[in-house]
């Protein structure tokens, strides 16, 4: 127990002395701590953003909804776009068949979309229109904050009735409610009966900018292309009962859909299934990628830092010569004079990372208020950020350390 209070006191004396000799040259310290703090700075808000990343595709995909597949009548293609003949088809009778032979399937949502103009009240507002069914709310999690949401009856009906989102609600009605208000969509008169909870925006994409209506109304009713069939859709909504019957039901429904549309054993399946759990895998890569591009990055200056640190530390030596000899002749061991040099470069690190940390919390804190971007800095960042901030003063303070415990004391004692 005495030789650790010992050694703590021996390193807190260091400490003591690395001080006093930063404060001594206080304007070559902040100097020499401004490239570890700069590094320090990029490399923790390249983490942020990189977490940010994640954290904003995970949200977009939650909007989705969880445990769902997205059907899309094209094919994959591992080399370049699809050709025309490639292109499958869907149907509304292709979903009766996925919910009825596919096991785990609770629900089946076909979708149409098509761009529309909106008008009430003297404004108007360009969205993009969603025809589907009372399946398609519980599938992607969408809910109502007034109103209410589609019903069978009206899809069977093909009610003129319309579902809004939030940043439709803001152009076309300011100051009123919009539950029971008549728009005219494409000079069709619609009764707003919903207006859908705020999802917000996710990369550039305002999920809140869309209306949703029966998917009979908006055939009948509406121009969907002419190469809309009569039971045609854009894609399919699958919803899942759990994460390992939406595993198994990707290929469930390729086969099926191979089977109904007789494409032979060979041939490029005209359709694409993409699950929730595909998209969240292949956006996670991407963003572990994005991540570790800008850390790489950043880590340059943090490097450069460390080369700044190594060559102010050899001119310390090279300036306290004498005061080495001194402590030397007086009884000091080489490895108090290199403990002393490596805790001198240790702690001028460890406050260029301290400032650096400050300064991208700071920075992470403007950037979400500013570009509405999550910048998390996790506690464990920050601890991580600061301890490796000191092994830099370590590593690139070795060298100049090790030198000057191995000066001569009466050579050192001779210099000027």
């Amino acid at each position: 127990m005495s030789e650790l209070l010992n050694a703590l006191a021996g390193w807190g004396v260091n400490v003591a002395i690395a001080i006093t000799a930063l404060r001594t040259n206080l304007l070559r310290s902040i100097l020499t701590t401004l490239g570890v703090m700069i590094g320090v700075f990029s490399v923790i808000l390249a983490v942020a953003v990189g977490n940010g990343a994640q954290v904003s595709v995970t949200q977009q995909i939650a909007t989705l909804g969880s445990n769902m597949a997205i059907v899309v009548p094209e094919p994959e293609r591992a080399n370049g776009p699809p050709r025309p003949g490639d292109r499958g088809r869907l149907t509304e009778r292709d979903g009766e068949a996925i919910a009825r032979q596919v096991p785990g399937v609770n629900a089946v949502a076909p979708q149409i979309r098509t761009s529309v103009q909106m008008v009430t009240g003297g404004r108007s507002a360009s969205t993009q229109a969603i025809g589907s069914t009372e399946e398609y709310g519980s599938i992607s999690n969408l809910a109502t904050s007034d109103g209410r949401f589609l019903t069978g009856s009206d899809v069977g009906a093909a009610t003129r009735v319309v579902v809004i989102g939030q940043t439709v609600a803001d152009k076309l009605f300011v100051d009123i409610n919009p539950i029971g208000e008549t728009v005219r969509i494409n000079r069709v008169p619609f009764t707003v009966i919903g207006l859908l909870e705020s999802k917000g925006s996710n990369l550039g994409n305002d999920n809140d900018d869309q209306i949703i209506m029966p998917i009979s109304t908006l055939r009948q009713r509406l121009s969907t292309g002419p190469a809309q069939g009569p039971d045609d859709v854009t894609l399919l909504f699958v919803g899942f009962e759990d994460e390992d019957s939406l595993v198994a039901g990707d290929r469930e429904i390729k086969s099926l859909l191979r089977a109904r549309y007789r494409v032979s054993k060979g041939k490029i399946t005209p359709f694409t299934v993409r699950t929730t759990k595909e998209i969240a895998e292949t956006s996670g890569q991407v963003t572990q990628i994005f991540q570790a591009v800008l850390v790489a990055i950043a880590s340059i200056s943090l490097l450069v830092g460390g080369i700044g640190i190594m060559n102010i530390m050899l001119v310390s030596v090279t300036e306290r010569t004498r005061e080495i000899g001194l402590r030397m002749a007086l009884g000091a061991k080489r490895r108090d004079i290199r403990n002393q040099f490596l805790v001198e470069a240790a702690v001028l690190c460890l406050i260029g990372g301290a400032i650096g940390l400050i300064l991208a919390m700071v920075a992470a804190a403007i950037f979400q208020q500013v570009a509405e971007f999550p910048a998390p800095i996790g506690l464990d960042t920050a601890v991580l950020a600061v301890a490796f901030s000191a092994v830099i003063g370590l590593v690139f303070g070795g060298y100049p350390a090790i030198r000057a415990s191995r000066l001569s004391p009466i050579e050192a004692l001779r210099s000027e």
